[in-house]
């Protein structure tokens, strides 16, 4: 895992002291070596590494290819590139390394733009042709790495963070805060890709590249279409989808321990984690490191169900407990490393199990993308009891009626059941796709134009978040209600919350995080997979808790799913927290010009 940066300016030489600088404000992504390079007067690359594989200096970046027409900045880890290797052995490649990137170097050089869809693993990467004087850019299937990029004053400069592109004082200069990012985030708690909080700024979208040259920017292309993968296979039995499920994920478990540094486990007691560490350790030669993280607050911590499952996996096993001293710093250092707004508390434990495990190893698997691929989350069985029933008006005096008797909810559970059933009411008489977006929206449009103004309302209502969640929609109208949903949460909520949470709080620590559950074989076998068999009979992940049956200890099974989030609420109640936030967000609102109402 890494960091990476560049500059190209095909009319003045580019600073190489700003790629320098914005190299440097990656430190933390990849610690163990720096290098920036120019390639010619006008293309000026960086690159920080973390050594993962092939540990030796031979493995550095900037890397060039023999003939030095290619020069490579890379970040991620491709799991199949030994297989890789050896293809492009048999067709006359020498390598002087045995890292992954050079394999990703050569393949680039072998087959062109088709390289991308071959690899298997994670990855935001440019490689610079010294002869078609271009640049192309690349990022993984789901958007497991980030690269954000710029285009100001026939500059185009890029970066696996927005910090960095802030260390060039004229991209700061320049920058201004985007409505409609603030839109998204107030709606949803995080900002999709493309777009970021500046508006001069962009994501390169997953699964997608595009390259640069002096004519400018050339559009974006897809190379993997997540559409086709659900296209039903052949009917099978309940026991061959459990039996290939449960194959196609050990494969991806042993790809993912691949290492020449230590590998742990990150655990949080639920049945994904649980699944990846009972595996693990059943293939790993030695034992593995696996860690947890709890809290005081009874209903948010999982801290024993986690060592059940690592004294059921034999792990040795590291829990560290979150408690009120920690607080105030956690949730600083959230808002320091998350470079846009985020809203997803589940940042903060998961910052701090990332700080603990890094501490012993380099590496750890996750049970990230699961729910996504499976069906795991409440809102899909919401879904389908919204089916049943038919909407009449006396329906909406159901919170007002149950609130009540709710006592206490809001602080005792991490979703009150009063949220839950006033979210759901929300969505009956909305069709299907609205319905399921208003499960997840924070703030309503209205709400969102009292918090930032009646002067942004024209752009708030222009710009709708849904209106993205439509487009997706629209890609695979043809698939039932489960099967859609299930698309526009890895388009959405997978891409640009979730696996941005697991990037920023784990590279914060120098700790590489992978995660099997989004192999490219296991990903595309299970969308094939009927919807019936993902949530059956009120089970949601059915096919997939079948498939583990004698993996996991049967009570991890069973359990009731609990999301992975951090009290915040409580903790900014019951201290001083909430009225220095407050003002801390209206001071800085005001410096934007923006008159944020809290």
């Amino acid at each position: 895992m890494c960091g990476i940066a560049g500059k190209i300016n095909f009319l003045t030489p580019p600073s190489r002291a700003a790629v320098e600088r914005m190299t440097a404000r990656l430190f933390h992504r990849g610690p163990d070596n720096g290098a920036v390079i120019q390639c010619n007067p006008h293309v000026i690359v960086g690159h920080r590494r973390l050594s993962i594989i092939d540990l030796s200096s031979d493995a550095n970046q900037p890397m060039i290819d023999s003939t030095g027409r290619f020069t490579i900045v890379y970040n991620g880890e491709i799991y199949n590139y030994k297989e890789l290797r050896e293809e492009l052995i048999r067709s006359g490649f020498t390598f002087k390394t045995s890292s992954d990137t050079e394999v990703v170097l050569n393949s680039y050089i072998h087959w062109g733009e088709s390289c991308f869809v071959k690899f298997s693993g994670m990855f935001a990467l440019a490689i610079w042709d010294e002869q078609q004087k271009e640049l192309i850019c690349g990022r993984d299937r789901f958007g497991k790495k980030p690269f954000y990029y710029t285009y100001i004053g026939n500059e185009f400069t890029f970066a696996s963070e927005l910090h960095a592109l802030l260390e060039d004082e004229r991209i700061r200069d320049t920058v201004t805060i985007s409505i409609e990012a603030l839109n998204q985030y107030l709606a949803l708690g995080y900002i999709l890709s493309p777009v970021t909080i500046f508006r001069e700024v962009h994501k390169l979208e997953p699964s997608t590249f595009f390259k640069v040259n002096e004519k400018g920017i050339f559009k974006q292309t897809r190379f993997w279409d997540y559409t086709t993968c659900f296209e039903p296979c052949f009917e099978k039995t309940e026991q061959e989808y459990s039996s290939e499920i449960r194959n196609r994920l050990k494969s991806a478990v042993q790809y993912r321990l691949n290492a020449d540094v230590p590998v742990g486990v990150l655990l949080s007691g639920g049945i994904d984690s649980s699944a990846i560490t009972c595996m693990a350790s059943e293939i790993h030669s030695q034992k593995l490191h696996s860690f947890s993280i709890g809290f005081d607050e009874s209903s948010y911590d999982e801290s024993t169900d986690a060592r059940f499952t690592a004294d059921f996996a034999g792990t040795i096993h590291h829990d560290h407990k979150i408690t009120a001293p920690d607080r105030k710093t956690l949730i600083d250092t959230a808002i320091r490393i998350y470079d846009e707004p985020f809203a997803d508390t589940s940042a903060i434990p998961t910052y701090a199990v990332s700080k603990h495990a890094s501490s012993l190893v380099k590496v750890v698997l996750s049970g990230d993308g699961a729910d996504e691929i499976f069906g795991g989350y409440i809102t899909y069985n919401a879904d389908l009891l919204r089916k049943k029933l038919a909407w009449t008006g006396a329906l909406r005096k159901l919170p007002v009626l149950l609130s009540p008797l709710l006592p206490g909810t809001t602080r005792k559970r991490k979703l009150p059941l009063n949220f839950k059933i006033k979210q759901f009411v929300r969505g009956l008489p909305l069709d299907y796709k609205r319905a399921h977006y208003t499960w997840r929206e924070i703030f309503t449009e209205q709400e969102r134009i009292t918090i930032l103004g009646d002067s942004a309302k024209e752009e708030i209502c222009d710009t709708d978040p849904f209106k993205i969640f439509e487009r997706h929609y629209s890609e695979v109208e043809e698939l039932d209600m489960i099967s859609q949903h299930l698309y526009v949460d890895v388009k959405t909520w997978l891409a640009d919350d979730i696996l941005v949470k697991v990037d920023r709080a784990s590279m914060a620590c120098s700790l590489e995080v992978r995660c099997p559950f989004l192999d490219n074989t296991l990903v595309e076998y299970v969308a094939g997979i009927p919807s019936h068999l993902k949530i059956k009979n009120g089970s949601n992940k059915y096919i997939l808790k079948k498939a583990l049956e004698g993996i996991v200890p049967e009570r991890t099974r069973k359990k009731k799913k609990s999301g992975f989030g951090a009290p915040v609420s409580t903790w900014l109640q019951t201290s001083t927290l909430e009225d220095q936030y407050r003002k801390f967000i209206r001071y800085t609102g005001k410096l934007r010009g923006l008159p944020i109402k809290l």
